[in-house]
Order: C-alpha cells, then sequence, then structure tokens
C-alpha cells in the first residue's frame, strides 16, 4: 500500500517567494517595466528571498503574427546587458533578493528568444533561459518570431545555511512532462514558470484537463514545487503555486498585486527526494526501455514529415 505523501506543515524552514502578478499592456515598456519595477520594491520591502515576475512581463506579451508586430517587436527586445534588466539588478542588490524575470530576449545578432533571466541576490544574472517549448505561432521555424532554445537551467538559491535548485521553464514547457522531468534530474526542488495565457481557478470543478490540472500533476510526479506566475490587464492573472503532493498553497484572482508564500522547500530533499525510490516512483524508472520506444516514435515522426 502507497503511503500518503509527506506533510507540508512539519518542515521549518522555508523560502520566501513573491509572486509579482504585473499589469502590463501590449507594447507598454516603459509602463510595463515601472509596474515591474514597483511590485518587486514591494516584494523586497516584504521581505521575499525569490521574486517571480510573468512571462515577457516587459514588452507585455504583444502579438506579432504580422511582419509590422514582429519588426516592432524587435524594436522593443530586451538585451542581457541592457538597462532594463540592469535596473532590476540593481533592486535584486538592494534587498538580497533572487529575482526571476521573464522577457523578449533580443541577442547581438538581432534573434529574439522568449527568455527568462534568474537574476541573485547580489544583481548578477546567473542564468538565462531560453524557452525549448514554443508553439507554431511564436516559433520563427514557423510562423512566429522566437527562437526555440534548447537547454534548460537552473540556478542554486540561499536559504539560511542551506541552497535549494530553483528550476526555471516558460509558459508551454509545463504541458510537456519532459521539461519538469529535466529539471527534476537537474536536481531542482522548485520551479519558477512565467506564464502568459489566461488560467482556470483551481478551486472550481475539474470537468476537462487544463493546463492548471497538468501542472499540478507536474508537481506530484516530480515532487516539486511550481509557481506559475502570470500577467494581470493583459491576461487574467490567477497566479498560482503548487506542492509536492499536487496541492495548491495558493492562486490569485485577477487583479495586479504581489502575494507572498513561506513555501516549506525543505521538505523537497528531506522528505521526498531523500527517498532514492521516490514517492512517485522516480527511482523505479527505465530509461533504457523508454528510449527503445522513444527512438522509434521520433523516426516516424521524421518520416511523416518528410514524406512528400
Amino acid at each position: 500500500m502507497t503511503m500518503k505523501t509527506p506533510d507540508l506543515r512539519s518542515e521549518s524552514e522555508a523560502l520566501r517567494v513573491a509572486m509579482c502578478q504585473v499589469e502590463t499592456g501590449h507594447w507598454d515598456v516603459t509602463g510595463n517595466l515601472d509596474r515591474t519595477l514597483a511590485s518587486l520594491q514591494d516584494a523586497g520591502n516584504r521581505g521575499a528571498q525569490l521574486a517571480i515576475t510573468p512571462e515577457n512581463v516587459i514588452q507585455g506579451y504583444p502579438p506579432h503574427a504580422s511582419p509590422e508586430e514582429r519588426a516592432r517587436l524587435h524594436e522593443c527586445g530586451t538585451k542581457i546587458d541592457g538597462p532594463e534588466l540592469g535596473q532590476i539588478g540593481d533592486l535584486a542588490s538592494e534587498h538580497a533578493m533572487d529575482i526571476v524575470v521573464g522577457f523578449t530576449e533580443k541577442t547581438p545578432h538581432g534573434t529574439l528568444h522568449n527568455s527568462c533571466a534568474y537574476i541573485d541576490r547580489t544583481g548578477k544574472i546567473i542564468a538565462v533561459y531560453r524557452k525549448v517549448h514554443c508553439r507554431p505561432f511564436e516559433d520563427a521555424a514557423h510562423e512566429g518570431t522566437f527562437v526555440a532554445g534548447d537547454e534548460f537551467m537552473t540556478a542554486p538559491c540561499a536559504v539560511g545555511d542551506s541552497v535549494y535548485t530553483i528550476g526555471l521553464y516558460i509558459c508551454f514547457d509545463r504541458e510537456i512532462p519532459e521539461s519538469t522531468r529535466c529539471l527534476r534530474a537537474m536536481g531542482a526542488h522548485f520551479i519558477a514558470c512565467p506564464l502568459a495565457t489566461n488560467t482556470s481557478r483551481l478551486d472550481a470543478p475539474l470537468n476537462r484537463a487544463d493546463n492548471e490540472m497538468l501542472t499540478r500533476a507536474r508537481a506530484a510526479e516530480n515532487e516539486l514545487f511550481i509557481a506559475v506566475v502570470n500577467h494581470s490587464g493583459s491576461y487574467n492573472g490567477g497566479s498560482f503555486l503548487v506542492g509536492p503532493s499536487g496541492e495548491c498553497l495558493l492562486q490569485m484572482d485577477e487583479h495586479p498585486g504581489v502575494a507572498i508564500v513561506d513555501v516549506p522547500v525543505a521538505v523537497v530533499p528531506q522528505r521526498f527526494h531523500s527517498d532514492p525510490l521516490g514517492w512517485a516512483g522516480w527511482g523505479h524508472r527505465r530509461p533504457s526501455v523508454y528510449s527503445r520506444h522513444l527512438e522509434r516514435a521520433s523516426s516516424i515522426d521524421e518520416g511523416r514529415a518528410t514524406d512528400p
């Protein structure tokens, strides 16, 4: 008989997380940045150790379907060494607070990525994650603008004398099971997920498989925390945080604001990942079996793609 998952309330060491649900407008780079900085300032004033913003928060995740919109997005893209991330880094240093911020990254070569940066509490950018899974409408290989990334990222986050591993992904990544599996394999205890889409309520009756239900499943099957932070204004808010048993710790409403959650992150390494087999069967996996089937499926898919 499978035992119930550990009680999260039994752990004392917590990571104070700020979910910064920023009100954004499409293309309003100046206003979006000002509201983002204000939200982060609020988070820092309230003692947050890790603050998370929405996906493409600086640009407001504007439409980019037409040639004119694509050109405009290129114009307002954010450079890694640009002033926008510099101002956010200054706030991180001022409050000794780690920050995950989503933005349209413009590279020196002129390409665009849907990215999020992990800025540590000294104000230094220590990781830049580029969204791996882009739907066709945003993928430059199809009808979109963003060049997809090809690597998942984690970053260390200190809490007292302990260091926890924060995984990074963006929006649609959470719907692909392998995304969370990769981050779990990389040692993630907590995943920060900037978002830009309308959300469903987690306290509503479940009548279909929506993105929120899938996120709860990802958290439970990998025994970790996932914080999903959405826009207000451009989208309907509803940012939420789920735990390693699939439980919902908090969900925001549609209004802009900063929600502070003391996340008992210590429970993950101490009581979930400490068992090499894992409560949800991590240690029972047989990758060599899966690889044969997955390679076969990939070959079939590639053949279909090249058929006349």
